[in-house]
C-alpha cells in the first residue's frame, strides 16, 4: 500500500475513533439495572447516543447512534450469556460510523463490535473480488483491509500512530497467510472465475479480521498457525457460503 492509501486510511480510522458513542439503559424494569451493570451503561438519558429502553415485556433501542431503531430481543440468560447475546443485537442495529466509538467505551461490545466490521469488509471485498477487470481489485481491497485492522486496533483502545498504523498492518498481513489460505480454498471452492476470487476475497478478509480480533484481545500475542489454520478453514466456509447466496441473486 502507498503511502498517501495509508495516511488516507489512517486519517478516517482516526476520526472515527473520536466519534462520542455513551449508553444509557433505562426503564423500570429488574433487568435494567441488571443490563446497565453487566454493560457499563449510565442510567439516564443525558447525552446518551445509545438509548435502550427495557420494560416489562422486552426492550427498544433509539438514539442517534442507531440505525435501526425499534424492538430489539433480549434473552433469558445472565451475566456472559446476557452480554453475548444482547451485545451482538445491539452492534446490528447501530450505524457503522459509532461503532469504533461504542467499542473503545464499552469493553464487553468490542468482540460483537469487531466481528460486525470484519463482516462488513469481507462482504465489500467479496463484491469487488467479483469484478471481471483483472487488478482493479487489489488496491481497494487492501485499503479496505488496512482500514478494518485499524479500527479494530482502535475499538481495543489502541492510540495509533502513523508509524503504529504501518507496524500493526504489517504483522498483521503477514501473520494471516494468505498463501496457505489460497492453497485451503482449492479444496473448498469447487468453481473458478469471478466466484472462486470472491470466495479468497471473503474469507482472506475474515481471516486477517479475526487473528486481528485474537491479536488484541491476547495483548498482543500473535495466533499459532495451528489455530491460524483453523480461522482460514472457516473462514473460507463462510465466504464460499456468502457467494453461492451473491451468485443466486445475478
Amino acid at each position: 500500500m502507498g503511502l498517501r492509501s495509508m495516511y488516507k486510511v489512517f486519517r478516517e480510522t482516526r476520526n472515527a475513533a473520536r466519534e462520542e458513542a455513551t449508553l444509557a439503559v433505562v426503564g423500570d424494569s429488574p433487568r435494567a439495572s441488571e443490563v446497565a451493570a453487566l454493560l457499563g451503561a449510565q442510567r439516564n438519558m443525558r447525552g446518551a447516543e445509545i438509548i435502550l429502553t427495557i420494560s416489562g415485556t422486552g426492550a427498544t433501542i433509539s438514539g442517534k447512534a442507531v440505525e435501526d431503531p425499534g424492538e430489539i430481543q433480549i434473552s433469558a440468560g445472565y451475566g456472559k450469556e446476557l452480554v453475548q447475546d444482547l451485545t451482538v443485537r445491539i452492534v446490528r442495529a447501530m450505524d457503522e460510523d459509532f461503532l469504533v466509538a461504542l467499542a473503545k467505551g464499552y469493553p464487553p461490545f468490542r468482540r460483537a463490535v469487531c466481528e460486525e466490521i470484519t463482516r462488513n469488509n469481507a462482504r465489500q471485498n467479496a463484491v469487488i473480488g467479483a469484478l471481471p477487470i483483472p487488478g482493479a481489485d487489489m488496491p481497494v481491497m487492501t485499503a479496505n483491509q488496512a482500514r478494518m485492522v485499524l479500527n479494530i486496533a482502535a475499538a481495543f483502545g489502541e492510540e495509533l500512530s502513523m508509524d503504529r498504523a504501518r507496524e500493526l498492518i504489517g504483522v498483521l498481513a503477514a501473520g494471516f497467510g494468505l498463501r496457505a489460505l489460497s492453497r485451503q480454498a482449492v479444496k473448498f471452492v469447487p468453481v473458478g472465475g469471478w466466484a472462486a476470487s470472491s470466495v479468497i476475497a471473503y474469507a482472506g478478509t475474515v481471516a486477517m479480521g479475526r487473528s486481528s480480533i485474537l491479536y488484541f484481545e491476547r495483548g498482543g500475542q500473535r495466533v499459532g498457525e495451528k489455530e491460524m489454520a483453523e480461522i482460514r478453514r472457516r473462514a473460507l466456509k463462510e465466504g464460499r457460503s456468502f457467494v453461492s447466496r451473491l451468485r443466486r441473486k445475478k
